[in-house]
């Protein structure tokens, strides 16, 4: 297993955990995600990647983020580096997140869905 990224929020109250198996080619859920109208500091996101690949996608977001002195647009990136002849494991990768993160509030997500910019305002405000 290795952390490719790792950002330092202190304490957020959610934690997002995505999953990918070097299968996707649009990260858009990324974008939706930091436009959210809650602070980006108060949730944390985890891509969680299941064998080697390093999408050069992230890492070009990643570095743009820093050069434009925002937030990162995730918070973890973690690659098990499995083998490609093992089938994914999901739950697997589920634990990791789960064990690496900071929230109080832990949602796992599709790494392909759309979000709407009130979605970690509404889960906030549901669970208190």
């Amino acid at each position: 297993m290795e952390t490719v990224f790792r950002s330092e929020i202190k304490k957020p109250l959610v934690s997002l955990i995505l999953l990918d198996w070097s299968c996707r080619e649009s990260f858009h859920s990324l974008r939706y995600l930091n436009q959210q109208t809650v602070t980006r500091d108060s949730y944390e996101i985890f891509w969680i990647e299941y064998y080697s690949r390093k999408s050069p996608q992230i890492a070009t977001e990643i570095k743009e983020c820093e050069e434009k002195r925002k937030p990162p647009v995730i918070d973890q990136w973690i690659i098990l580096g499995m083998p490609d002849n093992v089938c994914y494991h999901k739950h697997l990768m589920y634990n990791v997140g789960i064990v690496k993160s900071k929230g109080d509030i832990i949602v796992i997500c599709d790494s392909d869905a759309i979000f709407q910019r009130t979605f970690i305002k509404t889960i906030i405000k549901f669970l208190k």
